[in-house]
């Protein structure tokens, strides 16, 4: 009888929030925490890069980077090198913007850890930040016109000192292979994670689990 009764009481019990929590909540802000702590580095990199005012020459490092004689080293090298300069070349738009990728990358780390964790009342909160990280995004990536086209052709520039028979060198030197990938990269890696990350949290099952943690948090609001 007190078998049966426990377990009549057990099937009336509510279940545990952390069993409420969906997958695909999980998923988008492990996501979005990804991104949130490479924006905050890449922010922070690039602020201190050019506050230091120690831009490379590209070609220096093409001509002694081609010299090792490893393609994939060559071009890691050349693009890391691609990039900077094109940054100080742009430095009026770049810096402002590192800052801004810096603090918007912080708020989106904390603010997926809140939704992972269920913390009451955050769900706006975490959404907004969403918002505002996709409004930056997009802005960025309409400001930075000129830096992707400086550092494409400088890669580009580069790649052509490679020798003809060197496969990698056709794709260094096509500069609409590169532009492609970089709208590629923005669609899949910003806009499509941030995105999905938003609408995850106006999810009716999202709402129900960070509705079942305010409760277990404050079981005076039970009905």
């Amino acid at each position: 009888m007190l078998h049966a009764s426990l377990l009549h009481v057990d099937s009336h019990r509510p279940p545990r929030p952390r069993s409420l929590r969906p997958w695909y909540l999980v998923a988008t802000m492990l996501l979005t925490w990804l991104i949130g702590v490479r924006g905050f580095m890449a922010g922070c990199g690039t602020a201190m890069y050019l506050r230091a005012g120690m831009a490379p020459d590209v070609m220096a490092v093409a001509e002694q980077a081609r010299d090792q004689g490893d393609p994939f080293q060559f071009t890691f090298l050349v693009l890391e090198a691609a990039q900077a300069r094109a940054l100080s070349l742009y430095q009026d738009v770049s810096f402002p913007l590192s800052i801004g990728k810096l603090l918007l990358g912080g708020l989106l780390v904390v603010a997926s850890g809140l939704a992972l964790g269920g913390r009451p009342g955050t769900r706006g909160f975490v959404l907004q930040v969403l918002v505002a990280n996709l409004a930056f995004a997009a802005v960025e990536y309409a400001l930075t016109r000129g830096v992707r086209g400086a550092w494409i052709d400088m890669v580009a520039q580069a790649g052509a000192l490679l020798p003809p028979d060197i496969p990698e060198r056709a794709g260094l030197t096509n500069t609409g292979l590169w532009w492609t990938a970089e709208r590629v990269r923005f669609v899949i890696f910003e806009l499509a994670i941030l995105g999905s990350a938003a609408v995850a949290l106006t999810r009716e099952r999202t709402k129900m689990y960070f509705q079942a943690v305010a409760r277990a948090v404050d079981p005076g609001d039970e009905p």
